[in-house]
Order: structure tokens, then C-alpha cells, then sequence
């Protein structure tokens, strides 16, 4: 009898949990709907930008806006990188990757993207795979100083600005960069650095990233080259900068990143290839760093006023790209 009247009252309780959850569901949806309503507008500053070189497609960002990269930066491999800012539809930016993807001109994905949001369009930064690129800023979305340049594979724009050498800076940046042999990520991220120099964001800053999208370049196969970024720091920028530098030694493996001695890598693999063709080393590049590595080392570095321990830093790495004749 007791087990049943437990029963009873059990039943009778996840009733009642039921109903009040069907009567508090209306009101949660309009909570969403409000808050959506309500959020506050994400304005930014950024630079999307094509490598013709190496095929990849990227964006550097930076806003006084928290963890500011989901929701502004969107990229994909072999077709292109899109930066949404100052009232963009943003969860239309893989809508208008497919369209790139299908062939759509960066102007054509524009133009649909009016057509699905007469309201306005906010900003927006759109480069693609073969380097086509455009830029919009709305009259009427976008706040305070604002505006956009774009040109040959690039494109940048920003909105609650210090003024119109913000984007001056970002595109005079990524053009004088053209040709000096730095990858897409360097030439993003200097532009970044120099657009927030100019005076940057006029709030300040809080959220920064930096996104690289070539096929299978990442970690394990994945597309994502280079993924970066900054949820909350008044120095976002400079912290983005950090992040990079490490990225250039723990995953890219750049010559002269880190000191190499008793490790592996494709900087090893590049330092034994280098001693190789200089005549200071016999074997084939491995990318381990065994005894007859450090040899090599040592001999270089006491022909060349380095020292004579056996591990490569900057220095000797430079020295060495010096002896082949260029920036390798």
C-alpha cells in the first residue's frame, strides 16, 4: 500500500514538473527572441585576405567585443574568407561559403544577401580562392566612424573607429607586404597590428583571432592552418601576437623559431638539408636531431664566429640562409 501511494505522489510530481515546463517554454522562447533582439551590435575591424601563391584564404580580427572570432570569422579551404561585423547577418556566413563554393562572385554573394535581408547587411569583408574580393558597409547598421577599402586579394573594413586611417593602415599594409615572401597569416596579422596602431577599435579591445584555411595544411589533415585567438585581454592584439609566435614554433615549425638541438621537426628536417647542400653534412635530412647533426653544427657555427655548441638558433639559422643566398 505504501509502495503505491509513493508511486502516486511520484507520478502526481513529474506531472506537474511537466506541465510547468510546458507553460515556461513559451516564455523561454521569447526570452531568446529579446535577447536576440537586444544584443548588443559587434562592431569590429578586419582584413580577409587570398595567398595566389599558396592557395590559402584568411582573417585577421580584432573588436572591443567578447570572444568576438566564432561569430565575425568565417573561412574554408579553397573558396574563401568572409569577416561579419556591424549588424551582419551572421549566421548567414555559411550560406554565403556555399555560395562561393557553387561559384558566386563575392559581388553576386552580396547581392543575394540583400535580397534575403532588405533590413540591411551591416559589414562585411569577402575574399575568395581565386583572390576576388569586396567589401559593404551599411549606411544606416554600422556606428560611428566606419568604412572599407579593398583591392587585390584583400579586403578591409571597420566600424566604431578612430577614423579612415584604421582601414588606410590595414590595406596599406597588406599591399606593401605583396611579394616579400611572408606567409598569408604574417601579412594578416601585421595588418592587424597596424591597423590597431593607427588608433584601431575606439573603445579599445578585447577579442582578437587570426584564421588560415588551406586543405589538409593543419594539424592531422585538418584545413585549419592557423586558428588563433583572443576571448578577453585589453592588450588582444599584442596577446594574438604571442599566440602566433608560438604557433610558428610548436606547430609550423619555422627555421629560427626555436633553438634546435636533440629534437625533431621540418626545421631539423630544413636545417639538416641546408648543412647538406653547404657541404657540411653527408646524410639525407631526417628531421631528427642525431650526433652527426650536431656535428655539422658545431662545424658551421666555428667556421662562422658562432660558437661551437651543437644547437641552431636565429642567429645560425640566418647565417646559414645568408650562405644559400636568400630568404629560404
Amino acid at each position: 500500500m505504501t509502495v503505491m501511494k509513493n508511486r502516486r505522489r511520484r507520478g502526481a510530481a513529474l506531472l506537474a514538473a511537466g506541465l510547468l515546463l510546458a507553460t515556461a517554454l513559451p516564455s523561454l522562447e521569447g526570452g531568446l527572441a529579446a535577447q536576440r533582439a537586444g544584443a548588443p551590435e559587434m562592431s569590429s575591424m578586419s582584413i580577409v585576405g587570398f595567398d595566389p601563391a599558396t592557395g590559402e584564404v584568411g582573417v585577421a580580427l580584432a573588436s572591443r567585443f567578447f570572444a568576438v572570432a566564432p561569430i565575425a570569422a568565417h573561412g574554408r579551404a579553397g573558396v574563401g574568407a568572409i569577416a561579419t561585423m556591424g549588424g551582419a547577418p551572421y549566421a548567414d556566413a555559411e550560406l554565403m561559403l556555399d555560395w562561393l563554393e557553387e561559384g558566386a562572385s563575392p559581388a553576386e554573394v552580396l547581392e543575394r544577401l540583400r535580397a534575403r535581408h532588405p533590413e540591411g547587411i551591416g559589414q562585411i569583408n569577402i575574399v575568395d580562392a581565386t583572390g576576388r574580393s569586396i567589401s559593404t558597409t551599411s549606411e544606416t547598421q554600422a556606428r560611428q566612424w566606419k568604412g572599407h577599402r579593398y583591392g587585390r586579394h584583400y579586403a578591409a573594413a571597420g566600424n566604431v573607429l578612430a577614423g579612415p586611417w584604421v582601414v588606410d593602415a590595414f590595406a596599406e599594409t597588406f599591399e606593401a607586404t605583396e611579394g616579400a615572401g611572408l606567409p598569408l597569416g604574417e601579412r594578416l596579422l601585421r595588418s592587424l597590428e597596424a591597423a590597431d596602431w593607427s588608433g584601431g577599435d575606439a573603445r579599445g579591445r578585447m577579442g582578437a583571432t587570426l584564421l588560415v584555411k588551406l586543405e589538409d595544411s593543419g594539424y592531422n589533415g585538418v584545413d585549419d592552418y592557423v586558428n588563433l585567438r583572443v576571448d578577453d585581454s585589453r592588450n588582444a592584439v599584442n596577446d594574438l601576437r604571442k599566440l602566433y609566435t608560438r604557433w610558428q614554433s610548436v606547430r609550423a615549425q619555422i627555421p629560427g623559431t626555436r633553438i634546435v638541438g636533440q629534437s625533431a621537426g621540418d626545421d631539423v628536417r630544413w636545417l639538416q638539408a641546408s648543412l647538406r647542400e653547404l657541404g657540411y653534412l653527408d646524410a639525407e635530412p631526417t628531421g631528427l636531431f642525431d650526433d652527426a647533426t650536431a656535428g655539422a653544427v658545431s662545424r658551421y657555427k666555428s667556421e662562422h664566429g658562432l660558437g661551437s655548441s651543437p644547437s641552431a638558433g636565429l642567429e645560425t639559422v640566418n647565417s646559414i640562409r645568408r650562405q644559400l643566398g636568400g630568404d629560404r
